[in-house]
């Protein structure tokens, strides 16, 4: 199938081109999270362990939370790649300014996005999985590559992140047995759940009050909205990783449908998060806004002044759940 000269393969045809291609670069998307990280880091060793040469793109996104799943794997200055892969990618905007250079020249796009725009030559696209590590796993048995700890870290990581430890509503009979997999493998799973779920800095402790006393709620409470500014952010010391997922929170709250959480990343620019429980689809409300994801996690970027941005996300959460 072809859309815009553009092929979406099917994942026999997606083992076959990683089995005729040579000297791999592998990309991963603006702040990285455990998906794209750890998609792209359990690829690029399972092409090394078919005796390809693979690197990863150094990614200045990077947070300390995830930087173990880059070790060994960053491309060094001078290699010239053959075949370039966008791993969890769904837009050539979404690569960060390292990787920009390769706008227009992606030859292979691994994706469960959706909203994935056809940018790469080749896309390998299955929105059905929770995550593209379930694809990158999937490949790994079709091309009946031996498996490491080090590439099962990559693939655990990718998938329980992606469906909140299993909780997520994303989460799929594949997923577990992804995540059985690499534990049949010997992968310590629960070392990897207490990193990611279980153990929290003291400065995600002050994130998390801060977001609950800024809450606003609307829709008769089927909204819960809030802004951080970086003012706030920085006199609690919060880093990238303290402020990961931030929006999950107040959808737990009840009754609440969807969540969005604002966070200031620039002058007069924000990061909005948005959390459905599947009564609205939060990435068609996120492209109104030139954003976009999951139906029930997506984002986009607001320009304008705070609380004229946090307006506007607000009567298009309402508008979508017919609060107008």
């Amino acid at each position: 199938m072809k859309t815009n000269e553009r092929t979406l393969a099917t994942l026999n045809e997606t083992a076959e081109f990683l089995r005729r291609r040579q000297g791999f670069l592998i990309l991963t998307h603006r702040r990285p999270d455990g998906d794209t990280a750890g998609s792209a880091a359990a690829l690029c060793r399972l092409l090394r362990r078919l005796g390809k040469t693979a690197w990863m793109q150094a990614n200045e996104d990077l947070t300390e939370k995830y930087r173990f799943l880059y070790d060994g794997l960053i491309a060094p200055a001078e290699f010239q790649p053959e075949t370039v892969v966008a791993a969890d990618v769904a837009d050539e905007n979404l690569l960060p300014e390292s990787a920009q250079i390769w706008r227009g020249n992606v030859d292979l796009c691994i994706d469960h996005h959706p909203s994935n725009q056809g940018y790469a030559r080749l896309t390998l696209l299955d929105a059905g999985c929770a995550a593209t590590g379930e694809l990158v796993w999937r490949l790994a048995l079709l091309l009946e590559a031996p498996a490491d700890l080090a590439f099962c870290q990559g693939i655990y990581t990718a998938v329980a992140t992606d469906t909140g430890c299993f909780r997520y509503a994303n989460t799929t009979a594949q997923s577990h047995r992804a995540a059985a997999y690499c534990m049949e493998q010997g992968l310590d799973c629960q070392a990897v759940n207490q990193a990611f779920f279980e153990t929290k800095t003291r400065a995600r402790f002050q994130a998390e009050r801060l977001l609950f006393e800024r809450l606003i709620f609307s829709a008769q409470g089927k909204i819960a909205v809030a802004l951080l500014t970086q003012r706030e952010i920085q006199a609690i010391g919060a880093g990238p990783d303290d402020l990961d997922n931030l929006a999950a929170l107040p959808r737990q709250v009840e009754g609440v449908s969807c969540a969005v959480v604002l966070i200031e990343t620039g002058e007069d620019q924000y990061k909005a998060s948005v959390r459905s429980d599947g009564g609205l689809d939060a990435s068609a409300l996120c492209a109104r806004f030139g954003g976009g994801g999951h139906s029930r996690a997506a984002g986009c970027t607001l320009k304008g002044p705070g609380e004229d941005c946090l307006a506007r996300v607000t009567a298009a959460a309402q508008e979508a759940l017919g609060y107008v």
